[in-house]
């Protein structure tokens, strides 16, 4: 059950993130259109701030993603070195 509640925390970082990012890419296109034109190349035809919309929320997708696993990792290292600390008072007591 554990892994599933990590998961989801996964999932819904990566969604915030995604979406944050695809707001942000957004507010810029719309301040600075000749920044975001020029930052990627671009062959399709159509609104420049949907497209900055889109390639921010990829951004902040995989972004999203890596910090959430990152933190979701260092939550597991410090649960396992407590159960290590725990066995190790457990055998001292002995």
């Amino acid at each position: 059950m554990t892994f599933l509640r990590y998961f989801l925390y996964i999932v819904g970082g990566a969604l915030a993130s995604a979406a944050l990012g695809g707001l942000f890419a957004s507010v810029v296109a719309l301040v600075s259109p000749e920044f975001v034109s020029t930052l990627f190349t671009r062959d399709a035809s159509g609104s420049l701030v949907r497209y900055a919309a889109a390639v921010g929320m990829i951004w902040g997708l995989f972004l999203g993603t890596a910090v959430m696993g990152f933190s979701l990792l260092l939550i597991t290292l410090v649960q396992i070195a407590r159960v290590i600390r725990k066995k190790a008072d457990a055998q001292d007591l002995t």
